[in-house]
């Protein structure tokens, strides 16, 4: 990734800082894979446009802001294609999202979630942002199992 603040770098060199970490501790690479790799990729190779994008993928680059990524749910596993039941609805210039997801490395602590849902309007799955500590209702916590 380069721009926004990303130094840039192949991904073999990618997955060379993963394997090193992961030499150290497998939770540590997971960490960083799923900041780096899933939430800012999503970011990047999704060409979010608009101040959200702006001003979260700077910040999550210096590793100011931590990133997860939901997409798996507790009934449904990770069946984006036909299996996904939270849902997402336009309400004027801002999405309500509407339902729960599971397993999602990083969230009891990140600051920005790419939350996958289906939206109502158009029965497609699309990738939202959400800044978890400033968005109502939002909640990411440990689980209890």
């Amino acid at each position: 990734m380069t721009g926004y603040g990303c130094r840039g770098g192949s991904g073999q060199l990618f997955g060379l800082i993963a394997m090193e970490m992961a030499r150290v501790d497998s939770s540590i690479a997971t960490f960083f894979g799923v900041h780096s790799g899933l939430a800012m990729g999503s970011i990047y190779l999704g060409r979010f446009r608009g101040t959200k994008a702006k001003n979260g993928f700077p910040p999550m680059a210096r590793w100011e802001k931590i990133g997860c990524f939901g997409l798996t749910e507790p009934l449904v596993g990770s069946g984006a294609s036909r299996g996904l039941t939270t849902t997402a609805k336009r309400d004027g210039d801002t999405w309500v999202l509407n339902g729960q997801k599971k397993w999602i490395g990083n969230s009891p602590w990140c600051d920005i979630s790419i939350i996958w849902a289906r939206d109502l309007a158009d029965d497609q799955v699309k990738a939202f942002i959400v800044e978890n500590k400033t968005t109502p209702g939002f909640q990411g916590r440990k689980n209890s199992e």
